[in-house]
């Protein structure tokens, strides 16, 4: 819900100048900063989603056909990165069908669970565990919030976003959460895969895992741009050694490390969508022109935005890397251009 209309602002953006992310950046952070700094950090932290993906789904696989765990997690790995390769109409059809066939099952599991008539219980969170927890979910989300720009770049319209975002992303946001919260509260189990397996279910909880971590393919599209950029070779190319990183990332257990991720994403990236607005939305007057070199005032912002989520102890860490970095951006790019 957060971060919903954080994706049509900013993948407006996008869609609007029919540029991916890193293209957009080369306005507020320079083509330099952009290349080295955003690009790098898109780079990593769209790899290491890859790379939860590609675990998750591949011991899905292997519980399913009984083979080796790392046998299926590499299979189910170089499966996703040719499919990425293959370039981003096929990626994009591939994960409508993967997405629809999650949610059919997500609604198979959602009945299992509740015709199993467990009792309902309320779990007791104190604030500042739900703050947390709610930092994390949207430090995940912002992910797709900052790459959003990629997927919707080659949008016709203004009409069409309004479609992606509040027609299909909205409804699924919305029946992940309600779903998600109704099986957790019913099974008293908080997972809903590990919930199926408790009733007796694992064929169903191990194929809603690989569907919906096969739906999220295309997290390995974002970081071939990036990398591309960074390295400057063809976007196919760029997949290779990015679906590499992730298989290794992958074998090191990246899972086991998911809440430090979660956090890195939820500082990190949202001030980039900060700087972007405000070059967008205030200064450029709708009109992204691209900047020789590195922008000093956009790496700047990046940086307080990303201490302020950091250390501010108050509030939602990602929420507050993001509305610190805008205005940062603003008046230090007004006291430069008072200053010449």
């Amino acid at each position: 819900m957060t971060f919903t209309p954080i994706i049509y602002f900013h993948g407006g953006v996008g869609a609007k100048e029919h540029l991916s992310f890193t293209r957009l950046m080369d306005a507020s952070l320079g083509i330099n900063g952009s290349r080295f700094l955003a690009s790098s950090l898109i780079t990593i932290t769209q790899v290491g989603w890859y790379s939860v993906n590609v675990t998750l789904g591949g011991e899905a696989l292997s519980q399913l056909t009984g083979l080796d765990r790392l046998l299926m997690i590499t299979l189910f790995g170089v499966a996703v990165a040719a499919v990425t390769y293959s370039g981003f109409r096929r990626l994009s059809d591939f994960t409508k069908v993967m997405a629809s066939l999650t949610a059919v099952f997500a609604l198979w599991a959602l009945y299992a669970i509740l015709t199993q008539g467990p009792t309902f219980s309320a779990p007791s969170l104190s604030t500042e565990r739900l703050l947390h927890a709610s930092g994390l979910a949207i430090g995940g989300a912002m992910s797709i919030s900052t790459v959003s720009p990629d997927f919707v770049k080659d949008t016709r319209s203004r009409r069409d976003l309004r479609i992606t975002t509040f027609g299909v992303v909205l409804p699924l946001i919305l029946f992940t959460l309600i779903s998600g919260n109704l099986m957790g509260a019913y099974s008293l189990i908080p997972n809903p895969v590990f919930a199926l397996i408790a009733i007796s279910m694992p064929l169903l909880a191990n194929l809603l895992l690989f569907l919906g971590s096969a739906a999220a393919a295309s997290s390995l599209y974002p970081p071939t741009l990036a990398l591309a950029n960074i390295v400057k070779i063809p976007r196919n190319y760029a997949t290779i050694p990015a679906a590499l990183v992730g298989l290794v990332l992958a074998y090191l257990g990246i899972v086991e490390q998911l809440t430090i991720f979660l956090r890195l994403i939820g500082i990190l990236l949202p001030p980039f969508i900060g700087i972007n607005l405000a070059e967008y939305c205030l200064l450029s007057k709708r009109k992204m022109a691209a900047r020789d070199g590195t922008n000093l005032v956009g790496v700047l912002s990046w940086l307080v935005g990303s201490a302020v989520g950091y250390f501010l102890e108050v509030g939602i860490a990602p929420l507050n890397a993001l509305f610190s970095s805008m205005p940062s951006y603003f008046v230090l790019r007004l006291l430069k251009s008072k200053t010449r």
